[in-house]
């Protein structure tokens, strides 16, 4: 059966199946960051805190980040060259990610600023970077490269409707929530 979405570019073979499965990665890396930081808080706390903008279990600027770290790690993804790079990328990122959301939303959506070594304000941190950087080595070494295995190994099909399906539910969940935000 032919892929309905097929798309040639520059020796770049893009179909739909690749498409999900970037959007699949998307989302398990949004779901372990959401999964990292409400165990992190709810720890801090000493109480559950879920953590996230979204109603669903998903932190998207974890798939964001993703997304700018793999292509720069295709050749040279030693661990120290991913840890180093991916810390200082993260963290500026970060950092930047917090000026752009308090400006748009108006809210700060987190703090550093009861941690040793926070900087700006609270909204990078150095133990915050060291943990992206851990995240990274794994995002590189495993996460990326088990998604992909899977991916090749389901039927087209089921990573298509998987894809889609995530897909639709994130971009709902976000305008609901931007909605919510911005009507407040």
């Amino acid at each position: 059966m032919k892929n309905a979405f097929h798309v040639k570019r520059k020796g770049a073979d893009i179909t739909w199946h690749t498409i999900c499965t970037y959007i699949i990665e998307f989302t398990v890396c949004g779901i372990c960051g959401w999964i990292y930081e409400t165990a992190l808080t709810s720890y801090l706390w000493g109480e559950f805190a879920e953590r996230g903008f979204l109603h669903i279990p998903v932190l998207p600027i974890y798939g964001v980040f993703a997304f700018i770290l793999l292509p720069l790690f295709r050749k040279h993804n030693g661990f120290l060259t991913v840890f180093t790079v991916s810390m200082i990328i993260t963290t500026a990122l970060e950092l930047a990610s917090a000026y752009l959301i308090e400006a748009v939303l108006h809210e700060k959506l987190w703090s550093y600023s009861d941690w040793d070594f926070n900087f700006f304000g609270g909204r990078i941190s150095l133990y915050s970077s060291l943990m992206f950087g851990v995240l990274s080595v794994i995002l590189i070494k495993a996460v990326h490269p088990l998604v992909h295995k899977i991916s090749e190994k389901a039927s087209s099909k089921a990573v298509c409707i998987t894809g889609s399906i995530t897909l639709f539910i994130i971009i709902s969940d976000f305008i609901i929530t931007l909605y919510q935000t911005i009507e407040k």
